[in-house]
């Protein structure tokens, strides 16, 4: 367990290179969409492919929502390093 563990929160990292939080907050939406479906699907509901395509959107707007996070957080970085105290020589 704790391999596959270990081994899923790396390839969050380093296919989908998300950071912690991304990884954590993918995890949370991917649980929540299946277990999401099953219930819907216990319950007899047949929507086809609507909870799946659901689900993938959120994936993918994790994705991308961390993709722009951790460009911001560049920037800021860079800008605050650029700022700081300078040499006079």
């Amino acid at each position: 367990m704790t391999t596959l563990r270990i081994t899923y929160w790396r390839w969050l990292g380093r296919r989908l290179r998300l950071s912690q939080p991304g990884r954590a907050l993918f995890t949370l939406v991917l649980l929540v969409g299946v277990a999401g479906s099953a219930v819907a699907w216990a319950q007899g509901e047949r929507e086809g492919f609507a909870p799946l395509v659901m689900v993938t959107l959120f994936l993918v707007g994790v994705v991308t929502l961390d993709a722009i996070g951790r460009g911001v957080v560049a920037v800021v970085r860079r800008l605050i390093s650029d700022a700081g105290p300078r040499r006079h020589s």
